[in-house]
């Protein structure tokens, strides 16, 4: 199937119609279609011309026949070449065009067209100018049947977009911190900051009460916003706020009221995804704004270790490299970079659905996990080297990682526990992009990554989460 310029294969004795050929050259050139014309746009080829004119044929996605007196060549004593396009075209079920020419005609000639008058209306012409016209018309109507057809069709499509699920409630309280106290306490543990958020005041606040909690919570306006029951005195953020001003919002009445309300609610399931991934030791980098895999353990040499992860695959156990320990070119003992796989997150909210998406990533960072800028060309080498199956491997292992599958009784990565502010459902599906084959997209890939993708057995759910 065609996408935009359809190739068109132009069949008929050739030296006797040299003017109604160059007439359907023009029309297809009109219309917008590549003219395949053994004359004209046939390359030169080490094969025999039959087989090349048969395999031209076959490779076109509009066939037009045009018939004129002489039957032409007949290869091997049977059909003309002419007749023998004409039946390929047919086996193929390639849409056919047939122009016939009102010039007399030989007796074998009178035959194959008693053969194909009664399979496709034909329209015939009295010379090469009509010929040109009518081809043109019949041209338009066939492209445009076969483009509204593609574009109306639609199929289900994966994005990068995935379902999550969060309490439906949040508390908001005002923060009630004595900034002169904080102020002396970060003094007495030579805790610096230069100009320091009140978010920064609130953390102290926590330390100084010797609370130490997690950063799923964000200040604005001065108010503490938050998953967590500020009602409830165990809980240590209680003790930076005043717990006379505590209030419970529906979420989407918090965030409905105006865009910068929106924002904070997405900055407060950004740091709620942090304390979940931080659980699974991923760190978010605030230099790069992603989110990278780290390293958990080290050599008797205090040297990070590889990091490896053990996943599911097509109902296979695989093995999946994390992180990679570059070691310095001069002195293999030392340690150079790290390489992590790494992504970046974005929250959307769609006809009242939240969305979080994901987009692999690589990173290198230094030992003390500070960003590599060195390694920038690196990275660069890395994106132009990867396909879409690795792409999609990517984000297959990333999400597989993330997501919580209650319904299970062993978690796919048994180290994970449960995180119960942000959870990760099913990767979304949509309905209305244009079908595109798959031929063009398996055509993106190496071969050997094409004979990969094709499945005897027929579709696959690639997903299947």
């Amino acid at each position: 199937m065609f996408i935009t310029q359809p190739k068109i294969f132009i069949s008929s004795t050739v030296f006797d119609l040299t003017n109604e050929r160059t007439a359907a050259y023009n029309a297809v050139n009109k219309v917008g279609g590549f003219p395949v014309m053994s004359e004209k746009t046939m390359e030169a080829q080490s094969t025999d011309s039959l087989t090349a004119c048969l395999s031209k044929v076959m490779e076109s996605d509009i066939y037009v026949l045009i018939i004129g007196s002489r039957y032409g060549w007949q290869p091997e004593g049977k059909e003309s070449i002419t007749e023998l396009e004409y039946l390929t075209a047919q086996s193929k079920n390639i849409p056919i065009l047939v122009i016939n020419t009102t010039y007399p005609k030989e007796p074998l000639q009178k035959a194959f067209e008693g053969r194909v008058e009664p399979n496709y209306f034909r329209k015939t012409v009295n010379d090469a100018f009509e010929l040109e016209k009518e081809l043109e018309l019949a041209l338009k109507k066939e492209i445009e049947k076969k483009q509204n057809e593609y574009f109306n069709r639609t199929e289900q499509v994966y994005s990068n977009l995935v379902k999550i699920k969060f309490p439906s409630q949040l508390f908001i309280a005002d923060l009630d911190i004595d900034k002169k106290e904080v102020n002396k306490y970060n003094k007495e543990i030579k805790r610096s900051f230069f100009k320091p958020s009140l978010y920064d005041y609130a953390i102290s606040a926590l330390y100084m009460h010797g609370i130490s909690f997690p950063h799923d919570w964000i200040v604005w306006n001065g108010k503490i916003i938050t998953f967590h029951n500020l009602q409830d005195e165990s809980i240590g953020l209680t003790k930076i706020i005043d717990r006379g001003t505590v209030e419970l919002f529906d979420c989407d009445e918090f965030y409905d009221i105006s865009d910068d309300q929106l924002s904070q609610f997405k900055y407060l399931l950004k740091k709620c995804l942090e304390t979940k991934l931080h659980k699974m030791k991923i760190k978010w980098i605030n230099e790069a704004k992603m989110f990278a895999f780290l390293p958990i353990q080290k050599d008797i040499s205090d040297r990070w270790l590889p990091r490896s992860i053990e996943w599911t695959k097509s109902n296979k156990r695989a093995t999946r490299k994390v992180v990679e320990i570059k070691r310095n070119l001069k002195n293999k003992e030392e340690v150079f970079n790290m390489r992590c796989l790494a992504f970046k997150t974005g929250f959307e909210n769609f006809d009242n659905a939240w969305y979080i998406s994901i987009k692999p990533e690589w990173i290198f960072l230094w030992s003390d996990f500070r960003v590599c800028q060195l390694a920038f060309k690196n990275i660069q080498w890395l994106k132009k080297t990867e396909r879409n199956m690795h792409v999609f491997n990517h984000f297959n292992f990333i999400l597989r990682y993330l997501q919580i599958q209650p319904s299970k009784s062993i978690s796919l990565f048994d180290e994970n526990n449960d995180y119960q502010y942000i959870k990760l459902d099913k990767i979304e599906k949509f309905d209305f992009a244009p079908i595109v084959p798959d031929s063009v997209w398996s055509s993106l890939e190496v071969d050997g990554n094409q004979k990969k993708m094709i499945d005897e057995s027929g579709n696959v759910d690639l997903f299947g989460i």
